[in-house]
């Protein structure tokens, strides 16, 4: 593998990542419900399942295929209900300083819901079982192509959509008022609950 396959890849992650869809608009709602931080946590989960589908590409296309099937389709209303729930709470949460065993809840479903939220959503499936086998020769690769490949998700999906968060954070740190505070956990909350409900409904 070659620089120039790397720097393809990368930029198509740089498009996966950027362009605006039920992952960002997930992890933006963290960002304004519940801090800068736990949206990190939520990105977290996202790259997993973004290298999950990597590691399932390099496998072969049948393997990503039969995930679309009835396991994908389980999967998808299981990330969908989730979302509802964790919208559900938000728009219920008060503002309030949460104990210590709160925060690690927070940051156990805060991953898992990247995670789910990945691996109901067909865009980046279609992103890994085009690009992959489109820019590498999967019998050739060695471990440490592998290692650079997932380097680049990782960079790239923290940089970029972290990049919505922090921006998302700052704009929700202007209106800290209590009176603000629980509208844009409203806001965010509802944000989650159709992001679940479209997670639910879309086809393919």
């Amino acid at each position: 593998m070659n620089c120039e396959i790397l720097l393809v890849f990368l930029l198509g992650m740089i498009v996966l990542s950027a362009t605006p869809g039920i992952g960002v608009l997930a992890s933006v709602s963290k960002a304004l419900s519940e801090g800068f931080k736990s949206s990190l946590i939520f990105i977290g989960g996202l790259v997993i399942g973004d290298i999950i589908f990597f590691l399932l590409a390099l496998i072969g296309i049948s393997a990503i295929s039969r995930l679309m099937g009835q396991l994908f389709f389980v999967i998808k209303i299981i990330g969908g209900v989730y979302l509802i729930y964790l919208g559900v709470n938000t728009i219920k949460r008060r503002k309030k300083e949460a104990a210590f065993d709160d925060l690690k809840r927070s940051g156990y479903k805060s991953l898992t819901g990247g995670l789910l939220v990945t691996l109901g959503n067909p865009k980046p499936i279609l992103f890994y079982a085009s690009i992959v086998p489109a820019i590498i020769d999967i019998n050739q690769i060695q471990i440490y192509e592998v290692v650079a490949i997932i380097f680049i998700i990782f960079a790239v999906s923290f940089i970029v959509i972290g990049s919505y968060c922090y921006l998302a954070t700052v704009s929700k740190s202007i209106l800290m008022r209590k009176q603000y505070q629980n509208r844009i956990n409203a806001v965010s909350g509802m944000t989650m609950i159709t992001v679940g409900v479209f997670i639910i409904f879309k086809r393919g």
